[in-house]
């Protein structure tokens, strides 16, 4: 009896590590060798691009490989232009970036990867001072809005729905990082913009602060953009990328208060000011249908308000690079794609 008990202790060493190895080889946890490849991404900091600083805090990118450079952008435009002259590797912006980029004709090498956060973030904070008490109020008024942004195009939806014409409101040009002054100093009668931006411009007005949410109900989604070239040279590497922003996303799933924390930190914002904000995000990498839908309604916006030289909506599905989510994940693949069918 002893002799078979040794036996089998010894067979099963073996075997408990080569499954062990397996498993860990099938998740994408085991530590790769060799000197990592490195990675610059740009964007503009926000929670919306949590996933990245989760990815970078625990250890996600080192286990795939990576060295990944996270650069901070005031915009997400702006980090979409340097992608594009070639000083990143990615950028991270939201899909109203790209749609514009795609109608100016510059965007023929960009490829979108993936989504990696969707929600509601834009909120209008309007002072009470100014005899703003509901929407109607800020006919005559002076909104303060990221110019090119998201921004300008939910403050448009926003106006259009509590019936009022962007003729009867002024639209003022002011950068995020100038908000919080900017209205506070009584340049601007209110400001349109997403979180956590919001949050310190309402820390600042206090209970002079009137706040609505900006989007109608419409998603906002955070993309993760590259060019082909990087996908011809380093495919294998994106794939590793969107790994560890898978890891991420189970992180958050599991541990969303964890989550949180970080994003935090990064953001170099107090947890509590996240914790019981109005911001509502889902984070997770993904391409579905509403993505595109959501481009082709601001591409009609665009074009209906003269903001591009384009008379029609563009077909966006040609800037989308789905193949690499496939290959991580084909459950997260749920936009329609010619001769395939989306997910379940």
């Amino acid at each position: 009896m002893r002799n078979k008990r040794t036996f089998w202790a010894v067979l099963g060493t073996p075997l408990v590590l080569m499954i062990i190895a397996g498993c860990l080889g099938h998740t994408g946890c085991s530590p790769r060798a060799g000197p990592p490849e490195r990675i610059a991404i740009g964007t503009n900091f926000n929670e919306m691009v949590g996933l990245l600083f989760i990815a970078e805090a625990q250890g996600f990118y080192r286990t795939q490989g990576l060295e990944v450079a996270i650069r901070e952008y005031q915009t997400g435009l702006a980090p979409l232009k340097d992608l594009e002259e070639g000083r990143l590797d990615l950028a991270s912006c939201a899909e109203f970036a790209l749609t514009g980029e795609v109608l100016a004709g510059r965007a023929g090498q960009l490829r979108c990867l993936a989504v990696i956060a969707a929600g509601e973030v834009d909120f209008l904070i309007a002072r009470r001072d100014r005899g703003i008490k509901q929407p109607g109020d800020l006919r005559g008024k002076i909104i303060g809005v990221p110019r090119k942004t998201s921004a300008e195009f939910f403050l448009a939806g926003f106006l259009t729905l509590n019936n009022i014409s962007l003729g009867e409101v002024t639209v003022a040009d002011v950068r995020p990082k100038e908000m919080a002054d900017a209205l506070a100093g009584g340049k601007v009668d209110a400001v349109l913009v997403w979180a956590p931006v919001t949050d310190g411009i309402i820390k600042k007005l206090g209970n002079n602060a009137i706040v609505w949410p900006a989007q109608g109900g419409q998603n906002v989604y955070r993309l993760l953009v590259t060019r082909d070239e990087m996908i011809k040279k380093r495919g294998p590497v994106l794939e590793r990328l969107l790994r560890s922003l898978a890891q991420a996303g189970g992180f958050m799933e599991r541990q969303p208060e964890a989550g949180r924390a970080v994003i935090a930190q990064r953001l170099q914002v107090n947890i509590a000011d996240l914790q019981s904000g109005k911001a509502s995000i889902n984070y997770e990498s993904f391409l579905d249908q509403g993505l595109l839908l959501a481009m082709e309604d601001q591409a009609r916006w665009l074009i209906r308000n003269r903001l591009t030289y384009q008379d029609r909506v563009p077909d966006f599905l040609g800037c989308i690079h789905a193949e690499t989510l496939l290959q991580v994940d084909p459950r997260a693949m749920r936009l329609v794609l010619p001769g395939k069918e989306a997910a379940k």
